[in-house]
């Protein structure tokens, strides 16, 4: 499903409203349009970066991560002022120039997911590992929801994704939200008004 989210993201990446207004402020504090697709698509491509950067033999140092606990430990990371300047500094080269990455990152997904083993692990978040399912799982979050958001921010639709992808988000966000707070608080800002807080929600 990431294959298909990342051809989706493509071709937002190169429409036209997205091109058009490449230097206006986003949906997302701090980026323009332009930045936020050019992160979309560093997003999508970062499963071939970290599977580059893994060695196929690499042994786990420790428990495995999970897409909940890596997106936990995630959260408060210092990285995302970082994000903001790379992402900036990567929207310079224009729409052209994205565009074509991001259409060589889905094509490059397509091609290389299949013929990777069952079994295969990748690094994150310094020296933690996990598969790379559950990787390809924490981009269908990433891919998804910045589709949303670059959607949003050129006032189109937000284009339709695989129900599994949608599933998958929906999945991960509850896992953290549970992780910070316990799962009544999560059971209660559901179904229980009168009984809720605004603290579940939103995780990121």
């Amino acid at each position: 499903m990431v294959i298909d989210a990342a051809t989706v993201a493509a071709a937002l990446v190169t429409s036209a409203p997205v091109r058009n207004r490449w230097d206006d402020p986003s949906s997302l504090a701090g980026m323009t349009v332009g930045a936020l697709a050019a992160h979309l698509v560093r997003a999508t491509g970062a499963t071939l970066a970290y599977l580059d950067r893994t060695d196929v033999n690499t042994e786990p140092e420790g428990e495995l991560l999970t897409p909940v606990s890596y997106f936990h430990a995630a959260v408060d990371s210092p990285i995302h002022d970082r994000i903001k300047e790379v992402s900036a500094d990567e929207a310079t080269a224009g729409p052209d120039q994205v565009g074509s990455k991001a259409g060589e990152v889905a094509a490059l997904l397509a091609e290389r997911l299949p013929a990777e083993p069952e079994d295969r692990l990748v690094g994150a978040l310094g020296n933690r590992m996990l598969t790379l399912d559950d990787f390809c799982r924490t981009r269908m979050i990433e891919i998804g929801m910045h589709i949303d958001d670059l959607a949003h921010s050129v006032d189109m639709p937000t284009p339709e994704l695989h129900p599994d992808v949608t599933a998958e988000i929906i999945d991960i966000v509850m896992g953290i939200a549970r992780a910070q707070h316990g799962d009544w608080p999560i059971i209660h800002a559901l179904a229980r008004s009168e009984r809720s807080s605004d603290e579940p929600f939103p995780v990121f």
